[in-house]
């Protein structure tokens, strides 16, 4: 049976494809589902005008993704932590912490999942963090972890 796919499927195709599938598979799966819809040519040119819908979209995202790409790739953050003797942080910045300081300094909202932090940030100094905004798209956002006991004691000194 010859059906045109509603959504991307692995191993059968993307939206809006042609494929030929079995019967029981298409009847009782697939169609149900509202994972495709059987192929007439009527079906065949409203898919066609989903595919544009769909791509002007992921055009737009991209475009989006770019814009916000620029502005990221100037930035470099400050986060004050308290640290140890050698540069060692108590605790660790984590890719939400880092978010939260680019809201608060830069006013750019960013999903926590959207930073590629292998492993959360424990020692002192500047750290390279890349964002995956989109496919090709992945600006760098400098990290830099100072410590907060150097303010702190510069308080208690204009205190005494």
């Amino acid at each position: 049976m010859k059906i045109i796919l509603k959504q991307n499927m692995e191993k059968i195709g993307q939206v809006g494809d042609v494929v030929e599938v079995s019967d029981g598979f298409a009847r009782n799966f697939l169609i149900p589902q509202g994972k495709a819809i059987s192929y007439t040519k009527g079906n065949f040119k409203e898919i066609e005008y989903l595919k544009k819908k769909e791509l002007a979209k992921k055009e737009k995202a991209l475009n989006e993704a770019k814009d916000l790409a620029e502005k990221l790739d100037n930035i470099s953050l400050e986060i004050k932590v308290k640290a140890g003797e050698e540069g060692k942080l108590f605790g660790s910045v984590t890719s939400k912490d880092i978010a939260e300081a680019l809201l608060k300094e830069h006013g750019i909202e960013l999903d926590k999942k959207k930073l590629n932090l292998k492993e959360s940030l424990k020692k002192l100094g500047v750290h390279i963090v890349p964002v995956n905004l989109y496919k090709d798209v992945t600006p760098q956002i400098k990290v830099n972890l100072i410590s907060d006991s150097a303010s702190e004691q510069e308080t208690e000194d204009t205190k005494k």
